[in-house]
């Protein structure tokens, strides 16, 4: 036998799909759809209003000075005083001069005063010392060509004298080589040099030394 109720659940289940499929075309599930979806939420952002500045309190007002009434000053005129006597001076009696009084002692003669050092004697001549204890450059003399030619040699000893700042200023002939071109040439050398100023005891001093001077031919 044919169940009805099954037959009734099948014919609803049919009906159903049939008007489910006829909502979905004709529209009204989207409809449905967008009824059930949350409205869209909009945030808008209001600006704060700034702050009301207070009014800055208005500063107090100056009391008003009171006028104190000027003193009232009092003119006295000063009464002349009367000029004082003039006391008259009473003569003092001579009294004797006591015996036993003690005579003050006399006062020390003073001290002489020291007698101040006496200078320094300063030498007319520079002091003569060695070639060796003046720092000197070494003298380069040159040989006179003629004196090459004739075969001269020879050796000149030339006194030099330098002063305070160490300057060659006189130079003379003490040994002769025995030629007067050789004697030039080694005076001309000595002349050339450079020296240190020669101290003694902390002070430059000007001095005399001896420079030989020899010339051979090789």
């Amino acid at each position: 036998m044919f169940d009805q109720r099954f037959f009734k659940i099948t014919l609803a289940v049919l009906l159903f799909h049939a008007g489910l499929l006829y909502l979905i075309q004709s529209g009204l599930a989207r409809k449905l759809t967008e009824a059930v979806v949350a409205p869209e939420i909009i945030a808008r952002i209001i600006p704060l209003e700034p702050p009301k500045q207070e009014a800055p309190p208005e500063p107090p007002k100056p009391k008003p000075k009171q006028e104190t009434p000027p003193k009232q000053v009092k003119v006295t005129t000063p009464k002349p005083t009367p000029p004082k006597p003039t006391p008259t001076p009473q003569p003092v009696a001579d009294l004797p001069p006591t015996p036993n009084a003690p005579e003050a002692p006399p006062a020390p003669p003073a001290p002489p005063a020291p007698a101040e050092p006496a200078p320094a004697p300063v030498s007319a001549a520079p002091r003569a010392v060695g070639i060796g204890e003046i720092q000197c450059t070494p003298p380069q003399p040159k040989y006179p060509s003629q004196s090459r030619r004739m075969g001269e040699t020879g050796k000149t000893v030339v006194r030099l004298t330098t002063d305070e700042s160490g300057k060659v200023t006189k130079t003379s002939v003490v040994s002769s080589s025995g030629s007067s071109r050789l004697d030039q040439a080694a005076v001309d050398a000595v002349q050339a040099m450079r020296c240190k100023p020669y101290m003694d005891n902390g002070r430059a001093v000007a001095v005399t030394a001896q420079q030989p001077i020899g010339f051979e031919l090789n």
